[in-house]
Order: structure tokens, then sequence, then C-alpha cells
């Protein structure tokens, strides 16, 4: 065929062999739904779905490298999104079925070897394969065996008989399949009921369908979706799907552990929680009632299962003393120095955690009452401010300088979230900062010593503007 034939599609990009795993987190948690519309008596329903969903890939990963400069690039990575989908459907429905994409291609992927396992190996038709196609791949020493003790049943031909409404001589069966059928006791009702249980209702197929896509959302790819900032939609489902594969009474417990993650995927201190807070609140929105976190089912659910991760959180365990595990004969130098590591891993979990409570309270996540809507009293603005502004007021009294770190953070969002009116607040406000400010010179990690600093240099500005508010 010459390269000028019409026929033959030129600089057409493929699709990228692999993707990352954001990209298949996302992929995969809409596959479910273009399942069903391909079932669906909408016609056309199924692609609609995926091309809407192609769009919504390029506004949050952009397009490939190898389709820039390409004309019509959008509308090209599109259809390959849909194929992407449809194919994957189509894999995973052969896979559940038990059936090959076609006998040819089971033929090229061995199907032959499978023959040799089951096949009585007697002369004649081992003479029969090893003078047809197949006898590269046969040795004709192969031993004889009673290998069709046992009823054999063989693959695939249920999915022709499946097929097949008229007479059993639409079956297609090879000249070898028939020489084993025909040499083999093979009992009527054990083939029947065999039929019978590759026969799945569409009900039923579409559940297995659902199991097989679903069960690759992990905490893992939850953490990446933070991470990468898919939408609100795309991530709720997400959520979801983990949530019914995964019950309990706090389902969304992992869900937490994930955010932390993505929050804390940086080494330094300098990306902000908010953005991924808000995409939490966000998809949370969209929770259906059936997730139920700790008593409260829906939308806030999420805040709900933020709230107690918070509070269990905030209070700094010290570790235990040392003294008797050093003396141990089996203690070496490298424990000690794994211990030491933990413990700075858990000092900068602490802080991170800390700052997850500012970002919260700022956020207005920790103002939403269980009973399903948000109060904006007096009261349930102080209830929801009491546990922050006892965090606050409690750690710069505490030993450890970790608290100290965590308490101003804590303390500027108090400050940053105050009432206008609350003037006998300002006061005390001020007073807690000026004892972190006596803190600050106590702090020997320089790197905290640095984070307080510029904590109280921002919180004494948040203060000043809010007593500039009260004056004025």
């Amino acid at each position: 065929m010459s390269t000028g034939d019409p026929r033959v599609q030129q600089h057409r990009p493929r699709l990228p062999k692999s993707y990352t795993d954001q990209q298949l987190a996302f992929l995969k948690s809409h596959l479910p739904e273009f399942e069903r519309r391909t079932q669906g008596s909408i016609r056309g329903d199924a692609k609609k779905f995926a091309l809407e969903k192609a769009a919504d890939f390029i506004n949050v990963f952009g397009l490939p490298n190898e389709f820039i400069h390409v004309e019509e690039a959008e509308p090209r990575f599109k259809e390959q999104i849909y194929n992407w989908f449809k194919n994957t459907v189509g894999r995973t429905r052969r896979k559940l079925e038990g059936r090959p994409r076609s006998m040819k291609k089971a033929l090229e992927k061995g199907e032959c070897i499978w023959l040799l396992k089951i096949l009585d190996c007697q002369p004649t038709i081992g003479t029969v394969i090893s003078g047809g196609p197949m006898n590269n791949t046969i040795d004709s020493t192969w031993s004889t065996g009673n290998v069709l003790a046992a009823p054999i049943v063989m693959p695939y031909a249920q999915a022709s008989v499946n097929s097949a409404t008229g007479s059993p001589t639409q079956t297609l069966v090879s000249p070898v399949q028939y020489s084993v059928l025909r040499g083999s006791s093979i009992d009527p009702m054990l083939a029947h009921r065999q039929s019978s249980l590759n026969q799945q209702s569409p009900r039923q197929h579409h559940s297995s369908l659902e199991l097989a896509v679903n069960l690759q959302i992990t905490t893992s790819t939850l953490r990446d979706s933070f991470s990468q900032g898919i939408d609100a939609s795309s991530l709720a489902s997400m959520i979801q799907t983990f949530v019914k594969f995964n019950p309990s009474t706090t389902p969304l417990t992992p869900v937490i552990t994930s955010l932390f993650e993505a929050i804390t995927a940086e080494l330094s201190f300098s990306r902000d929680p908010r953005a991924c807070l808000r995409r939490f609140l966000d998809a949370s929105t969209l929770f259906p009632p059936s997730i139920v976190h700790a008593g409260v089912s829906g939308p806030l659910a999420g805040p709900r299962a933020l709230q107690m991760q918070i509070r269990k959180n905030s209070i700094w365990f010290p570790n235990p003393p040392t003294d008797s595990t050093i003396s141990s004969p089996s203690y070496s130098m490298s424990d000690e120095l794994q211990r030491l590591a933990n413990d700075r891993q858990r000092k900068k979990d602490h802080i991170q955690w800390a700052r997850i409570h500012a970002a919260a309270l700022e956020l207005g996540m920790l103002n939403m009452e269980h009973s399903g809507h948000t109060d904006d009293s007096g009261y349930s603005y102080a209830m929801s401010r009491a546990f922050s502004e006892m965090t606050a007021r409690d750690a710069v009294w505490e030993e450890d300088e970790v608290e100290w770190v965590a308490g101003i953070y804590v303390l500027r969002a108090v400050i940053r979230t105050a009432m206008q009116s609350a003037q006998r607040k300002r006061e005390e406000y001020g007073e807690l900062l000026a004892t972190y400010e006596r803190r600050l010179k106590d702090i020997r990690d320089e790197n905290r010593q640095t984070m307080v600093a510029e904590a109280l240099m921002g919180a004494k500005e948040d203060l000043a503007q809010l007593d500039g508010v009260l004056h004025n």
C-alpha cells in the first residue's frame, strides 16, 4: 500500500503508552458511568460522555507533548480518549466473560499450549498436530498421560454456545478440538451448568465491571489526585468509590490521611494547605447520603472527618524515656539514629497538622453544624472557635518547642477570623502574642525559630488591622 493511499492515517499521534497515577485515577473513576451509558437506550450517549471527560482531562493535565503543533490536536486527542474508554470497557468485558478477542488472537497467544495440557497424547493426534501449522510449538516426543480422566470443558466454546440461538451446528469447533471432544467423556449436565454460570445478567456483569475498575482507587491515587488538583466531581466520585469498597464506621479517615500526605509531599513548609483543603471541601459538597462518617452523612461527612483528625493530632505526645532501651546490649548507634529520625518526623507532622488546623478554621470548615447547615449565630461562632482558642492558649505554656510552633500557627488563624466587635478578645490575643514572642529566644532549632518569627510578624499585622477596624 503506497504512502499516498488515503486509507493510511499519516502523522496521527497515538495515545501515550503510559499514564501517570493521577491520570489513570481520573480516567478509571469515570469508567463505570461510561460502561453504564453504553448499555443505555440513547444513541451516542456514551461517546458524548467520554468526549466531555476528555475535555476535563485536557483542562486538568493539558495535551500530551506528542500533540503539540499538530493540526486539530484537541479533537484528535479527545477521540483517542474516547477510544481508550471503549477499548478498556471491551477488554474488561471479555476478561469477565472468559473469551478472547478472536480465535486468531487466541491461537497467536498460545492456545495450542493449553491444548497440550488437556489432550490425551495419542500417536495419531500427535501426527496430526506435528503435520499442521503448530508443528513448531510441539515436541513430537511428548509423553502420554491420562489427562482426560476428569471431565474437561473446552474454553470459549461456551461463548459460542451462548451466542447461538439456533441449532448446535452454529458452534465452531476446530478439528483438533473435535477429536478431543469425541474421545472424552464430558458430562452433559456439567457442560450445561458451566454454560449457565457464564451467562451473566446485565446487572451482574455491570457489578463485576465496576468491581474490576473501582478496586484501582487506593489511598495513593487519592493522594495524587489531591496534589494534582482534579475537579471536584471526579474527586468526589473517587472518594465515593473508595468508601464503597472500604466500608467502616469512619470510612473517610484514610481519605484524610491521603489529604495530609498530599499537603506534606513537599519537604518544606512553603505549601499552603488551603488549596488542598478547599479541594476536599468542594468534593465533600457532592457527597451522597450513602457516605456516613461517625454518624454524619452526606456533604457534612467530610468536614466531620477532618475535625476529628485535627482534634486527634493537636495533642503532642513526647517520646518515652529511653534510658532502659539505651542500656540494652542489643541497642546500637543505628537504632539511636533511627529513633532521632522518627522523632524529627513526628515533630514535622505535628506542625503540619497545626497548619491544617489553622487553614480549616480560616475556610470555615470548623463552623459546620452536624444538623445539616452552617449556623452563623454568635453561639455557633464561639463554639467553633473554642477548641482553636484553647489550643493556642495552652500550647505556649508547654515544654516542647514544637508545641510553640504549632500554637502560633493556630493563634494567627484565630486572630484572622476574629469578629470586628471582639475588643476584649483583641487584648487577650495581644497578651498571647507577647508570650509567644518571649518564647522565641528559647527555641533551639533554627528552622522552627524562623517559622515562629514569620508567624509572629504576620499575626501582629493581622492584630493591628483588627485593632484599626475596632477604633474606626
